[in-house]
């Protein structure tokens, strides 16, 4: 169903389980991405509404007003459905099926009755079932945010603090859901190119109505970070060190001392200082690895404020992502899948920042976009003599590549362009 640009048609943005409260992702990707559309599309009228645990929801009662008002004073509505279930069961297995189907769909119910949506935005796989009925009940146009590969990352991964994954029933199960969620759905995103492509040779029938629409981040201005670059260095004591960034909220020993060795190794000569931006539960870890590699003058670790990190991306010359091989890759070709289709905000930061990246080939879709648009180097599926010489091209070029890096997170990952391409399809148009 199609609406007319001047019919004020209300828009139903759905989060399922996801913790509305604590997560920053939900913040930065979710609420904050909300507030520009609402300003770009002041016609429309936006609701979020968030099937969210029970315990939850008591608990942090006084958060989920904050965010309210918080919301609000953008011209977006909050709704808190509590349902009966626990947060850590985002990959949710055959046996509690019936009970999250039977909570949403009074879910379901309840927004055509109060809300009567045009537009229903699912952010997962189990907000896309609970907007399916939605659909059937109301005709609204259903747009399946897939985010990732549900069922194949919920059998395979287990990190960021999702311990609960799908058997092979699940799995199974998963797997006739989406089908026939992709069939209902009049548009189905991704973050990712190759997300797109696994999904498009999975259902064919359904690809022409798939479109990737990336991970965002907020992207400064090219002279705001040309301030911010001599600031930043001064204030960490490093005019004339050559900075290389990481930033993430875990930290991965083993990956890194391999890409730190890599780079001592390619220019030995070089004023190297390694920043690491990390949360302070991996602070430790990080200190850590850099008194193994006696790296301890010529490190700085430490815990920034999230809109604070950009400013000390730009004060740095290089960005770090390193990636472990995965153990699964070697058992289950589904985690190869995952692995394939990953583009982390971490990518959008660093480009955001000015910055080309020393990239692994794990790195999924992120290593993909470094190559294909001269955005850094995959660092290790690159020989020694091959990184020294692209050293020597970015000393030679640091400028060409800061702008190539800038410039490209400004066209693709801005969270005003992300917004434009997001209303794009409410409105049901085929170019984003």
């Amino acid at each position: 169903m199609l609406f007319k640009k001047n019919s004020n048609p209300t828009i139903v943005y759905l989060l399922a389980i996801e913790d509305i409260v604590q997560s920053p992702l939900l913040h930065s990707q979710v609420f904050a991405l909300l507030k520009i559309m609402a300003a770009q599309a002041p016609e429309r009228v936006f609701h979020v509404v968030a099937l969210y645990p029970v315990h939850n929801a008591l608990r942090f009662r006084a958060q989920i007003s904050a965010l309210r008002a918080d919301l609000r004073a953008a011209g977006i509505t909050l709704h808190v459905l509590p349902i009966l279930f626990a947060t850590r069961y985002f990959y949710i297995p055959k046996n509690l099926l019936p009970l999250f189907f039977a909570q949403g769909w009074l879910a379901a119910q309840w927004i055509v009755r109060q809300l009567q949506p045009a537009v229903i935005h699912c952010r997962s796989y189990p907000a896309t079932w609970v907007g399916m009925q939605v659909k059937r009940r109301c005709g609204a146009r259903l747009i399946c945010d897939t985010r990732a590969l549900y069922p194949e990352e919920g059998a395979t991964l287990e990190e960021g603090g999702k311990s609960v994954l799908l058997d092979a029933a699940s799995f199974a199960e998963w797997k006739r859901l989406e089908r026939t969620m992709f069939t209902a759905s009049d548009a189905i995103t991704a973050v990712s190119q190759p997300s797109i492509d696994i999904l498009a040779t999975q259902y064919p029938h359904d690809a022409a109505r798939m479109h990737v629409i990336p991970t965002t981040t907020r992207t400064p201005e090219h002279a705001t970070l040309a301030d911010w670059q001599p600031q930043t260095r001064q204030e960490l004591g490093l005019p004339a060190a050559r900075i290389a960034v990481y930033a993430g909220s875990w930290f991965e020993p083993e990956p890194m001392a391999d890409l730190i060795h890599r780079l001592l190794a390619a220019d030995p000569h070089a004023p190297w200082h390694f920043l690491l931006l990390v949360a302070p539960q991996a602070a430790a870890a990080a200190i850590a690895a850099m008194a193994m590699l006696e790296l301890t003058a010529n490190a700085t670790v430490l815990s920034v404020p999230q809109p604070e990190v950009l400013r000390y991306l730009a004060g740095a010359d290089l960005a770090l992502q390193p990636v472990g091989a995965p153990h699964q890759e070697q058992v289950d070709p589904r985690y190869t899948l995952t692995a394939r289709t990953r583009l982390s905000i971490k990518l959008t930061e660093y480009l955001a920042g000015g910055l080309p990246v020393l990239v692994s080939c794990w790195a999924g879709a992120a290593a993909d976009l470094v190559q294909q648009h001269d955005l850094g180097l995959v660092y290790d599926e690159a020989p020694p003599d091959a990184l020294a010489a692209w050293l020597t091209r970015w000393r030679a070029a640091r400028e060409d590549f800061r702008r190539r890096a800038w410039d490209f997170a400004r066209t693709n990952f801005a969270i005003e362009e992300v917004a434009r391409r997001y209303l794009a399809l409410y409105r049901g148009e085929d170019e984003l």
